[in-house]
Formats: C-alpha cells, sequence, structure tokens
C-alpha cells in the first residue's frame, strides 16, 4: 500500500468516525503494539459497517483475521461446534445480508493490556432480501496485533435468528 492510499484510508476512517459520532476523545488505553487506540478501531469498524464501507473495514482486519462465533444453530456447546471463518467473509456477507446496519447502546470493556475490547450492543438491522427488521443483542470480542483487527468473537441469540428468517451457517 502506498503512503498515498495508506493516508486516503486514514482520511476515510477519520470521515466515517467523525460523521458516525463514534469518534471517541477520552483517556485511550492502547495498543502496545502499534500504539492506536483499540476502541478507536472498534468504533472505526462498526462504522464502516454501518456506512457499508466494505473497503474500510476490510482494512482494519489483518490478512489471517478471523471470525469465531461459538453459538451455533445445532445447539452444539462444544468446541468442535464453534463456527469459524475469515474476518472478510464476516463483512462481505453482513453487507450483502442486511441493508442497514446499526448497533445502538454500545458498551465497551477494554483488558488491560489494551489489546481486546468487549463490546455489547443491541443490533437493529434490516434483512436486504426481505425488507423486514432484524433485531438482536451481541457481544462482541475484537483482538488487536499490529493496529489491525486479528479476530472477531461474535455472541448473540441464534434463537432470536431464526425466529426472525435469519439463517445462521
Amino acid at each position: 500500500m502506498s503512503n498515498l492510499d495508506s493516508l486516503s484510508m486514514t482520511l476515510r476512517a477519520f470521515s466515517v468516525a467523525l460523521l458516525s459520532g463514534s469518534l471517541w476523545t477520552g483517556f485511550a488505553y492502547a495498543d502496545k503494539d502499534s500504539g492506536r487506540d483499540v476502541e478507536a478501531i472498534a468504533n472505526t469498524f462498526f462504522a464502516a459497517l454501518e456506512h457499508e464501507d466494505a473497503e474500510l473495514a476490510l482494512s482494519l482486519l489483518a490478512p489471517e483475521a478471523m471470525l469465531h462465533a461459538p453459538y451455533n444453530p445445532n445447539g452444539d456447546a462444544s468446541d468442535a461446534g464453534i463456527r469459524s471463518f475469515p474476518a472478510s467473509l464476516y463483512v462481505k456477507g453482513a453487507l450483502a445480508t442486511y441493508d442497514n446496519l446499526v448497533f445502538v447502546n454500545r458498551h465497551y470493556s477494554i483488558t488491560d493490556d489494551g489489546r481486546t475490547v468487549w463490546i455489547e450492543a443491541q443490533g437493529r438491522l434490516r434483512v436486504a432480501v426481505s425488507g423486514r427488521p432484524y433485531e438482536n443483542r451481541y457481544v462482541f470480542k475484537i483482538a488487536l496485533a499490529e493496529g489491525k483487527i486479528e479476530a472477531i468473537t461474535e455472541y448473540t441469540n441464534v434463537a432470536t435468528l431464526a425466529q426472525q428468517g435469519v439463517i445462521a451457517t
């Protein structure tokens, strides 16, 4: 990535965060590897999803970033039941499945080392195919390394997914 591309991406991230009201200006725990603010990266990631900016959301992910979903439709609570796949597929799938993604009432908890943030939020989304609203509660665990998201763990209620016609795979 050239310096111009990097500057362009940084300016876009700042603009999205500013427009969404998610620009965080308080005391920051820093990611020790990069000095970047873990909460600001999480906010920018969610703002990118909410503004349907796949390029920005994907730019925040480490090349091998994974999404882990411990709750699954078949009720398997063992480690074998954890669904894991590239986080880039999660971003692309979320933006294809929903035409309106909003996560409200976000509450953040940052680990002592400043490299992991837990986010509790209410999802207010709309299913693109049917236009039906879909609401669910989420807890996300976002882990950083070298200023990039290396892992996302998404906890959600799969019964609510099924009741609202959303199929978790």
